[in-house]
């Protein structure tokens, strides 16, 4: 008899709202053209995403992990419909898109930190026999899948296709009601014995949770986002000025950065190893990498090296992903998966305030002085996780 794939339904409503939340990254160029809003307007566009997302990220972890995943997934997804209703209505108020980025914003909060953690246990004993890793592996795949799409299918149906500022918001709608029909049939896995089991914790094991999270994953998880925000917005923002097509151009961006980043996540799986931080230090050395080739493309005014460091920071992000939730869930207590999800994603989302943090201080600095600003905490990262790589490892890495 074959097992029936609990966790693929799951999986696909994180694709869904991943889809939603990134959607809004092909269509900056447009919203640039059509209704002539400032660089800094568009950025903050993108920080008030996470105003919406982080309080879930923190909130929503904790909860699930008390009252269960299915329900705040299926809150996550109406959420996400609702967004993208509202940014339909931006092309009319622009208001709107405000309003409809930052209630994206919670609905992918709720996403990464509750129904990552549902894919995983759907993914082991009793609902699958797959391996440690593999819940871990589906429930980044699927929502960088979807953060791809997303990206992909808008950029592509607002160049060719009629009504462009609504059109790809309603194929997303579409889709995700399909999707919260689905994901009713799905089991609830959270159960009281994984509390008891927290309460009988060793506070040790805790406390040294704690400290590897603090000095190994704090470091480095900005740079997921960070990476990712600097391939498909700084890099088409500044290589705009080198007489590309903007939406193309930036819809290309978006595509190799996303792509590469799920392309590349069966290799960093194989990087990660529990007696270490290697998989996390060689994703954030590629993200250095990353910005070293984007700096040789200012320099020569190259779209097509832009291009090529949008590739290299989609790599960094795909590594950094799964190492940074490898690591994570290797270190979340019994009971606790969820909340420390939310932790892990929260840090991981500050780097998505890079390009307005940019567009902030390029009012003083130039493209060169914001790159090497950059370079220098990048840096500074890697050389923590370096010195912490072995500190306070598990006991056990099953």
């Amino acid at each position: 008899m074959i097992a029936r794939k609990y966790w693929l339904g799951a999986a696909l409503s994180l694709l869904m709202v991943g889809w939603g939340a990134n959607q809004f990254a092909s269509l900056l160029a447009l919203y640039r053209q059509e209704h002539g809003i400032s660089e800094l307007a568009v950025t903050a566009m993108l920080g008030i995403y996470v105003l919406g997302l982080i309080p879930a990220l923190l909130r929503g972890g904790s909860l699930s992990d008390q009252r269960g995943r299915a329900g705040l997934t299926r809150l996550a997804l109406v959420l996400a419909v609702v967004a993208s209703v509202l940014m339909i209505g931006g092309s009319a108020w622009l208001w709107l898109l405000f309003v409809g980025r930052f209630v994206a914003g919670v609905a992918t909060g709720l996403a990464m930190a509750v129904t990552t953690s549902w894919v995983k246990e759907l993914s082991q004993a009793p609902y699958d026999d797959a391996a440690f890793s593999t819940g871990t592996q589906r429930g980044s795949l699927y929502s960088a899948s979807g953060f791809m799409l997303g990206a992909i299918v808008a950029g592509l149906l607002a160049y060719f296709a009629p009504l462009p500022q609504v059109l790809p918001y309603a194929v997303h709608i579409a889709l995700s009601l399909v999707m919260l029909a689905v994901i009713r049939a799905l089991p609830e896995t959270l159960h009281p014995h994984r509390q008891a089991a927290h309460a009988a914790l060793p506070t040790k094991d805790v406390a040294l949770s704690k400290r590897r999270f603090g000095r190994v994953v704090g470091p480095a998880a900005p740079w997921v986002f960070g990476s990712v925000t600097t391939g498909f917005a700084v890099v088409p923002a500044f290589m705009a000025n080198y007489g590309v097509n903007r939406l193309l151009y930036a819809t290309a961006c978006v595509a190799l950065v996303q792509g590469f980043g799920v392309l590349i996540q069966p290799l960093a799986r194989k990087l990660d190893t529990p007696t270490s931080a290697r998989a996390l230090l060689v994703g954030m050395s590629t993200s250095a990498l990353g910005l070293g080739v984007f700096a040789l493309a200012m320099w020569l005014e190259s779209p097509a090296l832009g291009l090529l460091a949008s590739t290299v920071l989609g790599c960094a992000y795909g590594t950094l992903m799964v190492s940074g939730l490898l690591e994570t869930q290797r270190l979340a207590p019994v009971g606790q998966l969820g909340s420390y999800n939310g932790k892990y994603y929260t840090l991981a989302y500050i780097g998505f305030l890079g390009p307005a943090i940019l567009a902030f201080v390029g009012i003083w600095l130039s493209p060169w002085w914001q790159l090497g600003l950059l370079a220098v905490l990048l840096s500074g990262s890697i050389v923590a996780v370096a010195l912490n790589s072995r500190t306070a490892l598990p006991r056990t890495a099953d």
